[in-house]
C-alpha cells in the first residue's frame, strides 16, 4: 500500500517559491553582496547547473510574484528585496 500526501493549494502557497527558486535567491543575494550587482541569467543557469531556461524562468517568476526579488533595469535586473 502506498502513502499518499494531499497538499492544500491555498492562495498563500501559490506564490511560494520553488526549491530551485530558493537556491536562485540565495545565489542572487550572495552575488549582490560580493559584486554589488546581481548575476546574469547565464550565471544563474551555470550556478544551478541547469541545461535549460524553462525551470529557471519559472522559478524567477515565482520569486517576483512572491515579492522576494524585483526587476530593475534592462540587464542584470534581478535584485533581492530586503
Amino acid at each position: 500500500m502506498q502513502n499518499v500526501i494531499i497538499m492544500n493549494r491555498d492562495e498563500e502557497r501559490e506564490d511560494a517559491p520553488t526549491l530551485l527558486g530558493i537556491k536562485i535567491l540565495k545565489y542572487i543575494k550572495y552575488h549582490v553582496n560580493k559584486y554589488d550587482l546581481p548575476p546574469t541569467r547565464e550565471e544563474i543557469k551555470r550556478h544551478v547547473k541547469s541545461k535549460g531556461n524553462g525551470g529557471i524562468e519559472y522559478a524567477i517568476n515565482k520569486l517576483i510574484t512572491s515579492k522576494r526579488i524585483k526587476k530593475k533595469g534592462a540587464t542584470r535586473n534581478l535584485w533581492p528585496v530586503e
